[in-house]
């Protein structure tokens, strides 16, 4: 196959599973996660069934594969900070990269989280992917300090990690905040730092 046939194909295949995730997404909010089946979100893709589950091996996984995909970006972009640099700030740094592209995708990820919520069955299966995330993370970090595997401070720092973006996360998707996530992202570890420091510290707007 031809280098400008694979690219072709990888777009569509591209293309495709994001139809199936708006699909899936606009359904969830609308029927409720329980109630939409696959079937009916391949017809809302304008795929056939077996299209959908070469994409998506269950329904669930529609859901829990844009975590994923963020994931994998910030431990690729954590990886490539500066060995000068602190640990936090490649943290930091990490994720201020990724909030543009989370800027675009605003209403998507207000919807997965309204979709979760409606959920105990997705909660706690968020849960267990968090638990997942953070241990992927704390690989990361592990690797960066040339650790063979993940000690204590390593599952810590992971934890927090998460825990900040996920503040900072909830916050800007209030429609009171008018702040961008990336300004969210910077108050939340000027808070942390002080924390850490045990000084006195701002409180987040």
């Amino acid at each position: 196959m031809a280098p400008g046939d694979r690219s072709q194909r990888a777009s569509q295949a591209a293309a495709t599973r994001q139809a199936l995730i708006d699909a899936a997404l606009e359904l969830f909010a609308v029927r409720g996660y329980d109630a939409t089946t696959t079937e009916e979100i391949s017809a809302a893709a304008g795929v056939s069934p077996r299209t959908f589950f070469r994409h998506f091996p269950t329904k669930e996984s529609v859901l829990l594969f844009g975590r994923y995909d963020f994931i994998q970006a910030f431990v690729g972009l954590y990886l490539a900070q500066a060995d000068e640099l602190g640990e936090l700030d490649a943290v930091e740094a990490s994720l201020l990269a990724l909030a543009p592209g989370l800027a675009r995708i605003r209403d998507r990820i207000r919807t997965h989280h309204r979709v979760v919520a409606s959920s105990p069955y997705l909660q706690g299966r968020e849960k267990a992917g968090q638990e997942d995330n953070t241990a992927t993370v704390a690989h990361a970090i592990a690797t960066r300090r040339g650790l063979p595997t993940p000690d204590t401070s390593c599952q810590m720092l992971a934890a927090i990690t998460l825990v900040v973006l996920d503040h900072a996360t909830t916050r800007w998707l209030d429609t009171a905040t008018r702040a961008n996530l990336g300004t969210l992202l910077e108050e939340e570890f000027t808070v942390l730092r002080g924390l850490v420091r045990g000084s006195a510290f701002p409180t987040p707007r």
